[in-house]
This record gives C-alpha cells, structure tokens and sequence, in this order.
C-alpha cells in the first residue's frame, strides 16, 4: 500500500476544505454586492461576523490534535450554526445590541466549545 493513497477520511477532508473555502468565497462575493450598491451594514452585524470568525479561528486552531476525526468538523459545524441562531435571533429582536457586547459573550462561548470539544473527543482514562 503506498502512502499518497487517498483514504475515505482524506477525500472527506478535502470534500469539506473546498466546501469551506466555496462558502467563504461567496460570503465576500456577497459583502462586495452589498456593499458596492451602498448598503448599510449595522455595526453590530460586522461585529458579529468579526467575533465570530475570531471565535472559531482560536478554537479550530486550539483544537489541532482533532483534526483528523470526522465527528470533530460536524461538532464544529454544529457549534457554528447554534452560534450563528443564536446571534441572528439576538440581532434581530434587539437592534440596539452594540458590537463591544460580543466580547465578553466570544470569551465566555471560547471556554464553552473548548469544554464541549474536550468533553466529545479529549482522552479519558476512566
């Protein structure tokens, strides 16, 4: 068996790199629409877009040692969109939310996910 076969886990791996990288793309390709037509995007949204890239850069980063179990990317993608629900349900019942108010939030959520992620994958010896 040579050692630059692709494996199932390496073409999921791929699979969901390319998917990621296709996600961000059109996520700037939408901000560039929206903004060139003069649209004014509330702070507290380009708040929430910055914290929240922040927040699972240092966790996807911390976590390195799991990056090669499958379940690890759904807990990942699952944390993301209750991140994400969340935060849209927050934006859009209270528009006066202010953007400094995700830091405290990002800083408590970071130990939250790092606990989950541990808790799901870290080594037990039981």
């Amino acid at each position: 068996m040579q050692s630059n076969e692709l494996t199932l886990g390496k073409i999921v791996q791929r699979f969901l790199l390319y998917v990621g990288i296709a996600l961000a793309a059109l996520a700037v390709i939408a901000v560039c629409i929206v903004l060139s037509h003069g649209a004014k995007v509330p702070s507290a949204w380009l708040a929430l877009a910055v914290f929240t890239t922040g927040l699972f850069w240092v966790t996807i980063r911390r976590s390195r040692i799991y990056w090669n179990r499958l379940g690890f990317w759904f807990a990942i993608t699952g944390l993301f969109v209750v991140h994400l629900l969340v935060f849209v349900a927050a934006l859009r019942a209270y528009p006066q939310w202010r953007g400094i108010w995700f830091m405290p939030v990002v800083i408590i959520e970071g130990g939250l996910f790092g606990a989950i992620l541990y808790l799901l994958f870290g080594n037990r010896k039981c």
